[in-house]
């Protein structure tokens, strides 16, 4: 929502009202879903008014009548984000948000509304996962037509996160693994500056939206992920992303039920590997692992792309598949 239209904005009339500044997983998994049953269940008519990132809005654009951005004054805090919170640098595992930046943000929210009229739903704190026993309506996400290129679309998204960076691939293992996919096809690189590396990674047949930062980057990352074979992630918000935009995932990480089955809320075709450490991956594995997990979509019918690189990669596959069991 624009400054100018911010300051002139105070609706009193019935509204529900709440504010999540929080890790981009838990918004996707928890939050946004039972705001939207709210939206749908109870409070059908009210207006829904949530003070988040703006950048989130094409999650919640169906069901909220306005989407407030976080002050300024909070950003330049320079806080991490963790589960419902957003935290000082380097503070441990189960910190909350500093009271004095919470209760800053819920003054500021109530200069917009007739709180009398209001009904306020503030998110549960630190790591609770209440919200996921409560009732809750998901959203395939969705962006445009489906886009058309001459390779097939793969999606990475190489986390590079401060907090919790025992989680990160290394930056060299992301890099090889680019080199070696833009080879069959269109590799789309998704992720934030601030939480993934790679961000000034140039190449043909890559597309880089990690440094992009127009409005519409949650869009053009949905639609890249609606026209793409696979994404390949490790336990990051992008995961979420990718299962909630209805596209078959890659995941690398240490909780394999949880985010092939708990949280994959539309049962989308999933390949985990499993890993106790996350430096002990390489990218000749994840190739291997791609190829036998693209073979399986095709032989199910579950990926759409008639091009001829496309069709060379299936055969190639399909070759080496059945060299590698009669070797056995």
């Amino acid at each position: 929502m624009e400054q100018q239209a911010m300051e002139q904005l105070y609706i009193d009339e019935p509204c529900v009202v709440s504010l999540c500044a929080r890790e981009l997983g838990w918004f996707l998994q928890y939050y946004q879903a039972h705001m939207r049953y709210l939206k749908h269940k109870v409070y059908p008519d009210h207006k829904f008014v949530i003070m988040t990132d703006s950048v989130l809005h094409p999650f919640i654009n169906d069901f909220v009548s306005y989407t407030l951005p976080l002050p300024d004054d909070f950003y330049n805090l320079g806080l991490d984000r963790d589960c419902y919170e957003s935290v000082l640098l380097n503070s441990p595992a189960g910190s909350l948000t500093p009271p004095n930046v919470y209760s800053s943000l819920v003054n500021y929210i109530r200069r917009f509304y007739n709180k009398d009229k209001a009904v306020e739903v503030w998110t549960p704190r630190g790591c609770n996962f209440i919200i996921n026993k409560m009732q809750q309506i998901f959203c395939k996400y969705s962006a445009g037509e489906k886009i058309k290129a001459e390779k097939p679309i793969i999606v990475v998204m190489p986390r590079a996160r401060v907090r919790a960076a025992n989680r990160n691939i290394p930056e060299s293992v992301w890099k090889e693994l680019v080199h070696m996919l833009k080879q069959t096809f269109l590799v789309v690189l998704s992720g934030t500056p601030n939480g993934a590396c790679l961000q000034n990674y140039e190449s043909e047949s890559v597309v880089n939206l990690i440094s992009y930062e127009k409005e519409d980057k949650v869009d053009k990352t949905i639609q890249y992920l609606n026209s793409a074979v696979c994404s390949v992630s490790s336990q990051s918000g992008g995961t979420h992303i990718s299962l909630l935009s209805n596209c078959s995932s890659y995941i690398i990480g240490h909780e394999k039920d949880r985010h092939t089955i708990e949280l994959n809320r539309f049962n989308v075709p999933t390949s985990f590997r499993y890993v106790t450490d996350y430096r002990c991956i390489d990218a000749t594995t994840i190739v291997n692992d791609l190829r036998k997990f693209i073979y399986m979509l095709v032989k199910k019918g579950m990926v759409e792309d008639d091009s001829p690189s496309f069709d060379k990669l299936v055969s190639d596959d399909i070759i080496k598949l059945k060299e590698l069991i009669e070797s056995q």
